[in-house]
């Protein structure tokens, strides 16, 4: 049976309460730590650190041409001999280093007076590369019952799996992962058990616990749907699918990519191109699309930005902050401004898939929510 890719928007749009999935926008994308595949190894993976890859950038609303960038241009010193703004003109060095840039501060206060929007996809590539255990094994309807926790499972899944996470990975490697053959996908899940057992011996929560419990009962699986058939060791064959999504969700809006020779291959091909027939996307030089350059900036900052929430627990995080200079502060402050001023415009252009204590972390840091007890 074909894939309804239409009445799938419709769903999404629905389930998630999706604003403004119609209207007619232009987007900007460029993108971060994107290391075109991701595959394990005798090693670990093909990669040594695992940062989130981010694809970004800005939206002008229907009616808002793109502004002109040299007074930005100027405010920044740029360089007549530069040819393009890029993140390495505007700051350098981890998250903190880049608040603490006025240059950086220049530019997120000229997105804010220009009332430009941002959008990004963050994407916690080894997360993303394992939760299909949880949801192959709450495919069977022997394992519905556990479906209302699925993220909570996921979340602890992770979080124990990085507690030794070359292990993990080696355990992973020794079944084919994600290409487990019919048969064998219990004695994968008796590893995946026993992982567990030896580096959370006891639940010391609700999620681990029901974790535990459904990986010991599924033992009994012959196979799980969401493991089979693909190429062992890849755990991430491409990025294109973070690139398509966008596009078929704001069908009515335009998309301007930065060249990208694989994703521009896939975007190309006729499979996509018959299902995203009358959308208005296409692939543009940085140095002569000032969208593409402001992209460039974003998507920098952005990616500096989730990586220091991934590597930091909470309490330091707030501590960390409340020791920033005035400038660090005023440009967090900036970057924060934005992010909550996208969000309103549409639910859909803020988008991260990583744990949830990570969402948790982010919105506790940046947006003062109250922290979940356990993260402190």
């Amino acid at each position: 049976m074909a894939f309804d890719w239409a009445e799938m928007r419709e769903m999404m749009i629905a389930v998630h309460g999706i604003r403004r999935a119609d209207d007619e926008l232009a987007f900007f994308y460029d993108e971060t730590n994107n290391i075109r595949k991701l595959t394990l190894t005798d090693a670990g993976t093909n990669v040594e650190v695992h940062k989130n890859f981010v694809l970004g950038g800005i939206v002008l609303q229907k009616g808002q041409a793109l502004p002109d960038i040299a007074p930005l241009r100027e405010a920044l010193g740029m360089q007549d001999n530069a040819s393009e703004i890029k993140f390495k003109h505007v700051a350098s060095g981890d998250f903190e280093a880049a608040l603490a840039s006025r240059k950086m501060s220049r530019f997120l206060g000229w997105l804010t007076e220009q009332r430009l929007a941002i959008h990004y996809s963050s994407i916690n590539i080894v997360y993303w590369s394992i939760v299909d255990i949880v949801d192959s094994i709450i495919a069977s309807k022997h394992f519905e019952a556990f479906s209302d926790a699925r993220r909570e499972m996921k979340n602890e899944l992770y979080l124990i799996a990085c507690l030794d996470k070359p292990a993990f990975l080696g355990l992973m490697r020794r079944h084919d992962y994600p290409s487990i053959q019919s048969g064998k996908a219990g004695a994968f899940i008796a590893d995946v058990e026993a992982f567990l057992n030896v580096h959370r011996p006891t639940a010391t929560n609700l999620p681990t616990g029901m974790l535990k419990e459904m990986v010991r009962k599924a033992k009994v699986l012959t196979e799980l749907p969401f493991l089979k058939g693909g190429n062992p060791d890849v755990l991430i064959g491409s990025f294109s699918s973070f690139f398509t999504m966008p596009i078929l969700l704001f069908e009515n809006a335009t998309h301007v990519f930065d060249r990208e020779i694989q994703v521009e291959k896939s975007l190309n091909a006729d499979g996509f191109k018959q299902r995203a027939q009358g959308i208005d996307y296409r692939f543009s030089d940085s140095k002569a699309d000032p969208g593409i350059q402001l992209a460039d900036v974003v998507v920098g900052l952005i990616g500096k930005y989730q990586d220091f929430v991934e590597e930091h627990r909470l309490p330091e995080l707030l501590e960390r902050k409340n020791g920033w200079s005035a400038t660090q502060t005023e440009t967090f402050n900036l970057l924060r401004g934005l992010i909550d001023y996208s969000d309103d415009i549409s639910n859909a252009f803020i988008h991260r898939i990583t744990a949830m204590d990570s969402e948790w972390k982010s919105n506790s840091f940046m947006h003062d929510t109250p922290p979940k007890p356990h993260l402190l």
